[in-house]
């Protein structure tokens, strides 16, 4: 039988997690993007902190944080932790929508078999 409940939980985490990316990822859109070397990381360090996305991004992962613990307090983690796979289907289906990206035949395959897994994994 499905674990509705259990479902649930898990995809309020996982979308936490997925928005708080589409957060980070407008914001590393609107600084225009983050460079690593000598030169302009200091920059790129000052732009991220001052890039209210990037701040609302980490609030959400803070608060995803907390109710995953919330999540350890009540399952194993053998049995959870494989179901946070979810998290990587939601993020590609925001991109999609939120930043016009492209997802391949053989990465809506891969989606499919994590959400399958999603799935299995919640019948107790």
């Amino acid at each position: 039988m499905l674990n509705f409940k259990l479902i649930l939980q898990m995809l309020l985490f996982t979308t936490t997690l997925a928005t708080g990316n589409v957060l980070w990822k407008y914001g590393i859109m609107n600084i225009g993007g983050v460079f690593v070397n000598e030169k302009t990381v200091l920059n790129s360090i000052k732009d991220l902190l001052a890039s209210p996305y990037m701040w609302l991004g980490g609030l959400f992962y803070v608060a995803g944080t907390f109710y995953w613990f919330a999540l350890l307090s009540r399952y194993n983690l053998s049995y959870i932790y494989p179901m946070t796979s979810i998290s990587y289907v939601l993020a590609a289906i925001a991109g999609m929508f939120f930043f016009k990206e492209t997802i391949s035949f053989t990465g809506w395959l891969g989606m499919g078999i994590l959400f399958i897994g999603f799935i299995v994994l919640s019948i107790r």
